[in-house]
């Protein structure tokens, strides 16, 4: 019998959240002399410090390391939702297994894409791998929906 891992992809998927702003605290510290504002971390005042003190390019990417940390948190609903409904519809554990499996992955790239690219012009490939991400989720309803009587 094949282990289901889908509940086990929940605290994988935090964490994948949580790794983008640690590594955007991690080059703004480094930037920065090793300074860090913990007590104010989402202050605009500290943010504007930050814009004002690091190099532009260093800045943006900071930036971009925040909105994939703020989407991954964004998502986790829908990621969520579809794990649940996919077990409350006893769909095949292969099937779920397969699932969160190839959505990590695509969020790993997510992730990656989000903080590396910054021209506008390929951007469309983060945008791309966040909609087959969030397909795969809605899939999972659609099968769950399916299976239900």
């Amino acid at each position: 019998m094949t282990t289901n891992l889908s509940f086990f992809a929940v605290p994988v998927f935090w964490l994948l959240c949580v790794l983008p702003h640690s590594y955007g605290v991690l080059i703004m510290k480094t930037a920065n002399n090793g300074h860090w504002n913990n007590s104010a971390p989402r202050s605009s005042n500290w943010h504007e410090t930050l814009r004002k003190s690091t190099p532009k390019d260093i800045y943006a990417r900071y930036e971009r390391a925040d909105a994939a940390h703020k989407n991954g948190f964004e998502n986790m609903p829908i990621f969520i939702g579809a794990i649940l409904a996919g077990n409350f519809a006893q769909l095949d554990t292969r099937t779920l297994n397969l699932f969160v499996t190839l959505y990590l992955f695509a969020r790993v790239l997510y992730t990656i894409a989000y903080i590396s690219i910054s021209s506008h012009r390929y951007s469309v490939i983060r945008s791309t791998i966040w909609l087959l991400s969030t397909s795969m989720c809605l899939g999972i309803f659609v099968k769950a929906g399916l299976a239900l009587p």
